[in-house]
């Protein structure tokens, strides 16, 4: 860590990016002062906090439940200094990120999420198989590793997100495919994928992330879901998570949806539809215990969204979420009308929020409560910043990085309710909490309960997020550039007094 002259943060909570799996991290706080107006600023080491408790990072504990995230934060100081240390383009970075011997960027930028794929498909061993459903395949490190498996690699590949062109008929663009590089590798080695099975966009969106890992049987073992698509962008260059699930009960539930999906061709047969609409439950629903629900979709009248929306409505002590393209008649509603509990710790970042309309929710950076935050609430759509400030250097603003880069900046669909409860609750997946997610689009999600670790992890990574954007939204809304940090101490009051909720929350 650096001190805020070098690292021009002033706040109570941040976080470290510089951490990886594995370190041991601890860490205190020593104030900064001087004598006079005029005297050199000083450590005063001898009134530093003590030490926080060690803590080792990554995913560990007894809990099936394996969360792991990048650091898709190309909107940042460390992109934009980077990028300018290297005279390096957009696209040329673009070009590096697809680079699998790269030994910086795209290995800082996917951090674990990259590592924990891998794993997966390694863990099959020998003799096992893998059955993945994934709506976009393009990472070349990734088609590799499912290329290495041969006859044992079993993949429902969809044809990605395809716009009819001009005079074309739904059906005629339906036969164009957006992965077929990567269906012809796999094809090519042997792999078992069909050339045309789940082409299904125009119109919806074969949009699993899923796999499943067997033994030489073909029996369930292990499970990953979650936000990340199989492409250099998916790894690096947007904020995503993945969920490893080591528990072959839950692992079969996916793996009868691969089957119905293969089984399904291109097509939505009804009782694909049928078996969508039920809930597939592991473990007795007892509060406290670790227990799932796994949902998938499309579904009849929209019964997984009434799932998700009561979720978020039982929230009683903190609601906090990422979200990309929730539209505005899914579940964001629900968050919004959680957020009237004055006594509700609320966080959360969407990507791209809902269109300006008239059945939808328009939304910028909301704070009720003023500057006290009495209600906590505030969502915020994620932005660079564009023009430097003295040390500060310009980043990828929004617009370059949705033309050059990506369609997404923050990616991951979670949502996490009362993480510091006796009984939390976290739900992710491929499923956007969207309206066309539910009844449209082949999607999962998983509802897990009573997972403290894991929604604990899931809130750390949110408000991580949330802390990255909220600043730049805060400079892209006022009309005063930012003149640096204080150099005396008039600032603590006010953000001390407005951050009593969310100390309170995280138990500082």
């Amino acid at each position: 860590m650096k001190p805020s002259t070098e690292w021009p943060f002033q706040s109570f909570t941040w976080t470290d990016h510089t951490a990886d799996s594995g370190d041991t991290v601890s860490y205190r706080v020593i104030p900064v002062f001087r004598d006079t107006p005029a005297s050199p600023l000083e450590l005063l080491e001898t009134e530093s906090s003590p030490w926080s408790a060690e803590h080792t990072l990554g995913a560990s504990g007894t809990s099936p439940y394996k969360a792991y995230f990048n650091r898709g934060f190309v909107m940042s100081q460390f992109m934009g200094r980077y990028l300018k240390a290297r005279n390096l383009t957009l696209a040329q970075f673009k070009a590096q990120i697809r680079d699998e011997d790269d030994q910086v960027i795209r290995r800082f930028l996917s951090g674990d999420l990259r590592l924990a794929a891998l794993r997966m498909i390694e863990d099959a061993g020998a003799d096992g198989h893998v059955f993945a459903a994934l709506y976009e395949l393009d990472d070349d490190e990734l088609i590799a590793a499912l290329c290495a498996l041969g006859v044992r690699g079993h993949v429902v590949l969809a044809n990605g997100s395809i716009t009819k062109a001009k005079g074309e008929t739904t059906a005629e663009a339906r036969e164009r495919d957006q992965n077929e590089r990567g269906r012809k590798k796999l094809l090519d080695a042997g792999v078992d994928v069909e050339a045309t099975n789940r082409f299904i966009s125009p119109g919806a969106l074969g949009h699993n992330k899923f796999l499943v890992v067997t033994d030489s049987h073909q029996t369930a073992q292990l499970a990953w879901t979650g936000s990340m698509n199989w492409t250099p962008t998916g790894l690096c260059t947007q904020v995503n998570n993945g969920l490893r699930i080591e528990d072959a009960s839950v692992a079969s539930v996916y793996l009868e949806q691969w089957h119905r999906l293969r089984n399904a061709g291109s097509d939505f047969p009804a009782a694909l539809i049928d078996e969508n609409s039920i809930a597939k439950d592991a473990g007795a629903n007892i509060a406290g215990s670790i227990r799932s629900s796994i949902w998938f979709s499309r579904t009849r009248r929209g019964v997984d969204l009434d799932v998700l929306r009561a979720e978020a409505s039982r929230a009683q002590e903190g609601l906090l979420f990422l979200m990309f393209k929730p539209g505005g008649t899914g579940v964001l509603p629900a968050a919004l009308t959680a957020a009237a509990n004055p006594n509700l710790y609320v966080r959360g970042v969407v990507s791209d929020l809902p269109a300006v309309d008239e059945s939808e929710v328009e939304i910028g950076l909301i704070s009720t409560g003023g500057l006290a935050h009495t209600a906590s609430f505030e969502v915020l759509e994620p932005g660079g910043v564009a023009h430097p400030f003295a040390f500060w250097a310009a980043e990828v603003a929004r617009n370059e990085f949705l033309s050059q880069i990506g369609f997404a900046i923050i990616h991951s669909k979670v949502l996490v309710i009362d993480p510091f409860s006796d009984d939390p609750t976290v739900v992710t997946g491929s499923h956007n909490f969207s309206t066309s997610a539910s009844s449209k689009n082949d999607e999962n999600f998983i509802i897990v309960r009573g997972d403290k670790e894991l929604a604990q992890a899931h809130a750390v990574n949110i408000l991580g997020a949330y802390n990255h954007y909220r600043w730049r939204a805060h400079v892209a809304a006022t009309a005063e550039p930012w003149k640096g940090t204080q150099d005396d101490d008039q600032w603590m009051p006010g953000m001390l007094a407005s951050r009593q909720d969310e100390l309170r929350f995280w138990g500082v």
